[in-house]
């Protein structure tokens, strides 16, 4: 059966290139409040779909007065990557795609999924206020990183333990 809905297996070198230096720069934002200067635009009205909380140094939105923004898009451009980045990576084909490799694809998401929402349920539980929204954004990204991780570490990782010639099973 061939499977639908995978980018060419190129693209995953291309998904490598872009999530990271793009992840990289999403941290940065995140714990370091960097920000590229030439990425800030001057609006020449009030934006309104921000919220208070946003920083008003170099951040994403910052109100000159009552019909002028200013904003900043390093963090949309770092997101956007990562998400573009991880999307390609996570579903490109390999070279050999059969039905062991769909099945793993398969398992590996099930499982990822899984374990993202089990993290989160422990999150609402546990981490509160201007934190949790933190842990929010992270989430946007574990799922696809859990993934990848686990898919590649079935598909190539542990398939190198053989005895006999036979795979071991899980």
């Amino acid at each position: 059966m061939e499977p639908r809905f995978l980018f060419p297996h190129r693209y995953k070198l291309i998904g490598w290139l872009l999530a990271i230096p793009s992840l990289i720069l999403g941290l940065s934002v995140l714990i370091g409040d960097f920000y590229f200067d030439f990425l800030t635009v001057k609006l020449p009205f009030e934006y309104i779909f921000t919220d208070t909380f946003t920083s008003s140094s170099g951040g994403d939105k910052t109100t000159l007065n009552d019909s002028v923004s200013v904003l900043n898009f390093t963090d949309e451009i770092a997101a956007i990557g990562s998400i573009v980045g991880l999307l390609f990576i996570a579903f490109s084909r390999v070279k050999i795609e059969d039905e062991y490799v769909s099945k793993t694809r398969l398992e590996s998401l099930q499982w990822a999924i899984y374990l993202n929402f089990a993290l989160l349920i422990l999150a609402i539980i546990f981490i509160h206020g201007m934190a949790f929204f933190s842990v929010i954004v992270y989430n946007m990204f574990t799922p696809l990183i859990f993934f990848i991780i686990r898919f590649h570490y079935i598909l190539f990782i542990k398939p190198s333990y053989e005895t006999n010639g036979k795979l071991q099973n899980n």
